[in-house]
């Protein structure tokens, strides 16, 4: 079981009829497992986790970067595809929350470019989307997307899955 997943009983979320319930925690199979943060990032980490917001909804983006924030985490916010890869290069984020349907350049090619650069290669990429069919999870896991919501996204699974890519504190 990589660190990021969520075990089966833990993901056991109440279902409604709402039709944009959030998909399963789990990384769908294949996806790559995370990696384990340096020790000299633990202190930084575990006082809160470094997110780019990337959403070209204004209020959508500022909605989830105040939630964020006030769970103890540090934002960033960016309204495009160019902004976001700029942003991922000088922020250096844990995580990027990823709209897919961005103008210029979409969701799945911001991770791919993402997944490009050297010194973001353990960045943790979760895709928000309308779309949540099994093609769409599909494009996202080969888009190189580590999770896959379905907005509007319940910010418990977000924190769910922020919580899973913290390192484990190191005994003393």
């Amino acid at each position: 079981m990589s660190s990021r997943e969520v075990k089966g009983k833990d993901c056991d979320l109440e279902k409604s009829d709402h039709p944009l319930d959030p998909l399963p925690l789990a990384p769908a199979p294949g996806m790559r497992p995370s990696p384990l943060l340096a020790d000299a990032e633990r202190a930084q980490v575990l006082a809160g986790l470094r997110v780019l917001v990337v959403d070209d909804n204004a209020d959508m983006a500022d909605g989830m970067a105040m939630l964020l924030k006030e769970a103890g985490h540090e934002t960033r916010i960016s309204n495009d595809g160019h902004g976001a890869l700029q942003a991922a290069v000088d922020y250096g984020p844990h995580v990027v929350l990823l709209d897919i349907g961005l103008p210029g350049l979409d969701g799945y090619e911001v991770a791919r470019r993402i997944r490009m650069q050297p010194l973001l290669q353990s960045v943790v990429l979760v895709a928000l989307t309308g779309h949540g069919q099994e093609a769409d999870r599909q494009a996202s896991l080969k888009a190189g997307f580590d999770y896959h919501l379905v907005k509007p996204a319940d910010f418990a699974n977000v924190i769910r899955i922020l919580d899973q890519v913290r390192p484990a504190a190191s005994p003393i």
